[in-house]
């Protein structure tokens, strides 16, 4: 395989678990050294120690950071740049939210989704872009299917998540002159052990079903879309938002298969649609 990396430093907030931790390992897996940062200490220790079982050779390293506190991320930058204090690439994966009724919502329910999904990915994007000032890099934010879509229900997570969106896009213009690149993935279903614990099975059926590659996707496909905008195959790439979301982001108007049946019949109509008549 291409080592895409080699020689690079990269930080990926919340890369002890989920979409996090698939970012991390296709990002050792092409060269680069990664820190990864989360609360939870433990939770750090059992991911580290997995990737270099996964990984083998892989230069990871791994600190305790809280992404609502600025001095944190400040730290955690300065862990994961080189003896020079370069850093090559910064991840902004951490983030958060609870459902709710906008009815009820709460000034603690705003102001928790707003500081994680808003202010932390500024904080990110603030450090990160002082440190790659000198020669350049790439910033990467995650935000979410659901701030694109409307999601019912969901209203904190998904205003705020549209948020990443806009931020990334002005942190884009500003940081151009500096060759720091900034760019938006925008994930689909992925189950993650926070699905696993706040979606029921019936969600995740519904979850597949409007995903027309008809699978869930798995953290490696978003690490695999970091992996790209991290690398010299999108250096003439910023302030775009990119859908990995095996296509759920595709807005459907109407369908006219009965019409396009009679134009072209059912055996052909069959065919397309990779259908076998009995």
């Amino acid at each position: 395989m291409t080592r895409l990396l080699e020689g690079r430093t990269a930080l990926v907030t919340g890369g002890s678990q989920g979409i996090g931790f698939g970012c991390a390992k296709r990002l050792l897996e092409h060269g680069a050294r990664v820190t990864i940062v989360a609360r939870t200490v433990s939770k750090l220790e059992e991911a580290t120690q997995m990737l270099r079982a996964e990984v083998p050779g892989a230069r990871i390293d791994s600190r305790e950071c809280d992404v609502m506190v600025e001095t944190d991320v400040a730290a955690a930058v300065a862990a994961a740049a080189d003896d020079s204090g370069r850093l090559d690439i910064a991840v902004s994966n951490a983030g958060s939210a609870s459902p709710g009724p906008i009815l009820r919502l709460t000034d603690d329910d705003w102001n928790f989704a707003c500081r994680i999904n808003i202010v932390a990915n500024a904080f990110v994007i603030k450090h990160a872009g002082l440190a790659m000032r000198e020669r350049g890099g790439s910033i990467i934010t995650i935000s979410s299917v659901a701030g694109f879509m409307v999601a019912k229900w969901l209203t904190t997570y998904s205003t705020t998540k549209a948020a990443v969106e806009m931020l990334t896009q002005c942190a884009a213009l500003e940081l151009a002159p500096f060759q720091i690149r900034v760019n938006c993935i925008r994930p689909g279903y992925v189950p993650t052990p926070g699905t696993e614990l706040g979606f029921s099975d019936a969600l995740k059926q519904r979850c597949i079903l409007d995903t027309p590659l008809g699978r869930p996707g798995r953290p490696e496909d978003i690490g695999d879309a970091v992996v790209f905008l991290a690398s010299d195959l999108s250096r003439w790439l910023t302030g775009q938002v990119f859908g990995v979301d095996g296509g759920m982001g595709v807005k459907l108007n109407e369908d006219f298969e009965d019409l396009a049946r009679l134009i072209y019949g059912n055996e052909v109509m069959d065919d397309c649609m990779g259908l076998k008549r009995k």
